[in-house]
């Protein structure tokens, strides 16, 4: 089929009115965006060499920076910066190198007037507590630091380390996180603390610093606090991060505690545990604990 040029001259309209009411709707939707009818169309091409960054550069509202300012730590309080420095960075390849750190900031202590044994003392408590799994290095330098400076030594036996542990275990606190969520988190690391608290303890046994009865001395306390709460149904998430720390503590400790004349007494006293499925306060979740418990003896 071919067609002429009339053929599209007769198909040509040349004056179309649109129906009232296509016209209404459209004039509605003109005042609804805020057009005004006859505005010319706006030019949405890029100029050349423009990109997409260069337009939001543009279009971004100033935003103004404030200088972040850093207190740069003089004096005593720089010596025990580099003191925590050294001991998050100890392990077993940079040990000596990071020993001659710490003695010699120890020596630059030692030359000023105020007093600091406590807050290096700290410095090891925290970071223990923090990263329990290098504790056998943090307790290794810290005998070495106790044997040369007999002032620290001092200061240490009278911080009781052993007390701080069973003051916290005996306020261990819940909170649902639907209830209070940054109390929950704030919570869970107090509790993580206290189970690196525990391996750091253990740590001080095995590195000879206190006597194995101190093993024996915390599972006795562990048991009763457990047995305390044992009963009380509100007590259960109580319960369970007892028995969590009771399992650090068997865990890290076995190779002391199966060599001493109580261990008998341990395995005993946990395979009772194991039977309190009827009490209110042990969740099952803690009585598979102590299962695990018995299966490791």
């Amino acid at each position: 089929m071919r067609f002429r040029l009339e053929d599209f001259e007769t198909c040509v309209i040349t004056n179309y009115v649109l129906p009232d009411g296509i016209k209404e709707k459209i004039d509605f939707l003109y005042s609804k965006l805020g057009i005004q009818q006859g505005e010319p169309k706006r030019n949405q091409r890029r100029p050349r060499g423009e990109n997409k960054n260069d337009l939001w550069e543009k279009a971004k509202p100033p935003v103004e920076f404030k200088k972040t300012v850093i207190n740069e730590k003089t004096g005593i309080e720089k010596i025990l910066s580099s003191i925590k420095i050294s001991l998050n960075k100890l392990n077993l390849q940079n040990y000596d190198k990071e020993k001659d750190s710490i003695f010699e900031a120890l020596k630059e202590i030692k030359n000023c007037e105020e007093d600091s044994n406590e807050s290096i003392l700290n410095i090891f408590l925290a970071t223990s507590q923090l990263n329990p799994f290098y504790s056998k290095f943090y307790v290794q330098m810290l005998n070495e630091i106790l044997n040369e400076y007999s002032d620290i030594h001092e200061v240490f036996l009278k911080m009781d380390v052993i007390d701080k542990y069973k003051e916290s275990l005996s306020k261990i606190e819940y909170v649902d996180s639907n209830e209070d969520f940054n109390k929950h988190c704030m919570i869970n690391k107090e509790n993580d603390k206290r189970k690196g608290l525990c391996i750091f303890l253990i740590e001080l046994v095995k590195q000879e610093f206190y006597d194995e009865e101190i093993l024996y001395e915390l599972f006795n306390y562990q048991v009763e606090l457990l047995e305390k709460n044992e009963n009380n149904k509100e007590s259960v998430h109580i319960t369970e991060e007892i028995v969590e720390n009771m399992l650090s503590l068997l865990k890290e400790g076995m190779d002391v505690i199966k060599n001493q004349d109580y261990f008998d007494n341990i395995k005993g006293k946990v395979r009772e545990c194991k039977e309190k499925k009827d009490k209110e306060g042990i969740s099952k979740r803690a009585i598979f604990k102590f299962m695990d418990m018995c299966d490791s003896f």
